[in-house]
């Protein structure tokens, strides 16, 4: 294989065009648009864990709570209590006369207390 010759790509011109070349580029990306920039949003909406509705809470969506925790801290929780503690949801109060009772099956059911 030939090689070129170095002297043709240092010839005054092409430096010239290269150094005009990477100031437009640097000089154009550190623009920021005041339009661009997105407003800040509020907290997060409720998710239907935090949703309370009179008859039932939502169990399926307490199940998957569950199981993001779990995932999170890689052991299963002792008991109820230690995952409402410590889980990123707010957990309805439970209808009159009943408790959250977690299964052998890390499911989240509704017992009599």
């Amino acid at each position: 294989m030939r090689r070129l010759p170095i002297r043709m790509c240092c010839e005054p011109s092409c430096w010239l065009a290269l150094t005009v070349a990477s100031l437009l580029v640097a000089s154009g990306c550190s623009k920021k648009t005041p339009a661009a920039t997105a407003p800040p949003q509020s907290a997060p909406p409720p998710t239907a864990a935090t949703v309370q509705s009179e008859a039932q809470p939502d169990l399926p969506e307490l199940n998957r709570s569950l199981l993001r925790w779990m995932m999170g801290h890689r052991h299963r929780p002792k008991d109820f209590e230690e995952f409402a503690a410590s889980a990123a949801v707010t957990i309805p109060p439970p209808p009159a006369g009943k408790k959250y009772f977690i299964r052998k099956d890390m499911h989240i059911v509704l017992v009599d207390r």
